[in-house]
């Protein structure tokens, strides 16, 4: 897992003249811009305390105590569970919330119903001292925690309170925090995990656990941001973040993005409150703020008319892999693109090609059992037709961009059992092979189009005769740029190419038309470079093209048809059940809308995954239902 850290403190930021907070987070609000916020001491008593849904208080006891109270403050229900902290999410059940019990040194989890604390569950002891905590949910089907430990090392653990004998609890990943780290928060949405670092600032970490490590300045101590003294509890609202100031009055507010938070606002309390804790509910447009004052140790609350974010619809929707592959033989960078054969005769027994870019071409079973592979080389990039022949016997055909020799590696399927065999290799005139695809068209002619770093593409009509597959170069074109991914449409015969840090083109598939390229969608926010993998999925009510946009480890689905309008996007995520990880950084994917199985009713989506979780073990491919996609996306 690749490590990088963008800012490390306060004398990095000042020695290497990075931007300060006033210049990446947009106005400053100046002391004369301060408003006063009026703060309510609560009858309550504890550490900290949140609303629950029906507006009654959750509180947590300094001895440790869980209690219900109702909203004239009287106990309703306790539980002396010695807890600390508490962080909450809702599901398909209800309010769910997660603690600490401090003195076992393990996360409790509950429910409030009918007013009462239920469904208490323990997990197994930890091995570290725990400072803070936080929920994430990537999607309904999924709950995460942040576990800030005392050794400054954030834990991201999957979490669930279905198990029948406590909580089901599995680590996927860990990564170094900054000195007094001991407060976080996460926005859902965007997928961002707030830490408050006491004496610098608040960072930006990339919360999604298939996320490469980094983080970003948020907002830092004076002179360097707006923070007056100090950092401290953090709490999030209607798409704003909120950092209290552990060591003064005061409040600050920041609008969140898909990029970080913007500053927005800020208070002076008008009690002299030194934060402790921090929590928001929101009620029927207000948010009502809770702190604990770290001196009285009281609890005060304030209220704040807020706006409903505006970016909610930004949020990419999340579907659970069903299936992935047994890992590759060779570790770091391996697995890269992979292709579908259907079994016409029986889908159930329908193959997945997938390459080994350092060792040669696998097949799978759609279990993501191995059951080939041929050792060919550095093998790039992999596509497959069907219906041609073999020195006149009926073969299926797959062809791969070879590296090593700039060559194009050709593969005959038994159409009956998808038993592939190597066969022969194209000379091409590149000197840096890359991608590769192919195309069938209307009169049962077989292409392949392949391309160059540089962005020079080739196309090669393939054909029969007693010696086996000949292939001819019939068509040259070129893109300013790097490509890779490519895909055709059969029916239409349209191709699409990716320039990987510019857009995607579409030109005639056909070797004697124009080779004029027409835009589909520029690299933006919502396809965001590298352009990778592409595929189409044609059914018998609509054809869309899929591109991996590896820039945010997402899938972006557009009509394949002018004037290619945007459809939707989606990552692949964590399926809990089947203990399987989402994908991250992909560069191939594979599409079919051929029904396969009970699994795959509307056809499947092959995806290369390039981290692989749970356990941490070597790159592989996952398998997605179309149907979860087309569900997701209302398709």
């Amino acid at each position: 897992m690749k490590l990088r850290i963008l800012l490390t403190s306060i004398f990095s930021i000042a020695a290497v003249g990075c931007q300060a907070p006033e210049a990446m987070n947009g106005a400053v609000s100046e002391s004369s811009k301060m408003l006063t916020l009026t703060t309510t001491p609560l009858m309550l008593t504890g550490e900290t305390a949140s609303q629950t849904a029906n507006g009654y208080w959750l509180s947590v006891q300094d001895e440790g105590d869980i209690k219900i109270s109702n909203q004239s403050e009287q106990t309703i229900d306790a539980r002396g569970i010695s807890a600390e902290f508490i962080s909450s999410r809702t599901d398909e059940e209800g309010e769910f919330f997660v603690s600490l019990d401090s003195n076992k040194n393990r996360l409790i989890t509950y429910r409030v119903k009918n007013n009462t604390i239920a469904d208490i569950r323990y997990g197994e002891p930890l091995t570290y001292s725990v400072e803070g905590l936080c929920l994430y949910q990537p999607s309904q089907h999924e709950l995460n925690v942040f576990l800030l430990a005392e050794d400054q090392i954030a834990h991201q653990l999957l979490l669930s309170d279905k198990s029948k004998n406590g909580i089901s609890q599995q680590e996927i990943r860990h990564f170094p925090l900054p000195p007094k780290a001991e407060y976080c928060v996460v926005d859902d949405v965007t997928d961002q995990l707030f830490v408050s670092e006491e004496t610098v600032g608040v960072w930006a970490y990339n919360a999604r656990s298939e996320s490469q490590i980094t983080r970003i300045a948020i907002d830092l101590v004076t002179p360097w941001g707006n923070l007056v003294k100090s950092s401290g509890p953090l709490a999030i609202s209607q798409g704003s973040l909120f950092i209290a100031e552990k060591d003064g009055p005061y409040l600050h507010s920041y609008s969140i993005d898909n990029i970080g938070a913007h500053s927005n606002q800020q208070w002076q309390f008008s009690s002299p409150l030194y934060s402790d804790t921090f929590t928001i509910s929101d009620k029927q447009g207000i948010s009502l703020l809770t702190l604990s004052d770290d001196i009285s140790k009281n609890l005060f609350t304030a209220e704040l008319m807020l706006t409903p974010r505006s970016n909610q619809g930004n949020a990419i929707m999340q579907v659970a892999a069903s299936a992935e592959t047994d890992p590759m033989d060779d570790n770091g960078d391996a697995a890269d693109d992979p292709a579908i054969w259907v079994n016409l005769r029986n889908p159930e027994q329908s193959r997945i090609l997938g390459t080994n870019k350092k060792f040669g071409l696998y097949s799978y079973d759609l279990q993501g059992k191995k059951l080939q592979e041929l050792v060919v080389g550095r093998v790039n990039n992999v596509d497959v037709r069907q219906g041609f022949t073999f020195k006149g016997e009926a073969a299926d055909i797959a062809a791969a961009s070879q590296r090593d020799r700039n060559t194009i590696a050709l593969f005959r399927i038994n159409p009956n059992s998808g038993e592939m065999v190597t066969t022969n290799e194209i000379d091409t005139n590149l000197d840096e092979i890359y991608g590769l695809c192919m195309y069938k068209n209307l009169n049962n002619e077989f292409y392949i189009f392949i391309n160059d770093q540089d962005g020079r593409f080739e196309q090669y009509s393939v054909t029969d005769d007693p010696s086996g597959w000949q292939a001819q170069r019939v068509r040259t074109f070129s893109v300013n740029s790097q490509p890779e991914g490519c895909a055709a449409d059969d029916a239409k015969q349209r191709l699409f190419i990716g320039e990987e840090d510019v857009a995607v083109w579409t030109l005639d598939a056909e070797p004697n038309a124009s080779s004029q390229l027409e835009l589909v969608a520029a690299v933006s926010d919502q396809l965001v470079a590298d352009i990778e993998g592409m595929d189409i999925y044609r059914s018998a009510n609509a054809v869309y093209l899929i591109v991996s946009s590896q820039g945010n480890d997402s899938y972006v689905v557009f009509d394949a048809e002018a004037p290619y309008e945007y459809k939707g996007r989606f990552r692949v995520g964590m399926n809990s059940a089947k203990n399987i990880d989402g994908a991250s950084e992909t560069d191939g994917l594979a599409v079919t809308s051929i029904p396969l199985n009970k699994d795959y009713p509307q056809g499947l989506l092959v995806v290369q995954d390039g981290r692989n979780l749970l356990p941490n073990e070597k790159q592989n491919f996952k398998y997605v239902s179309w149907q979860e996609i087309q569900s997701s996306l209302n398709l």
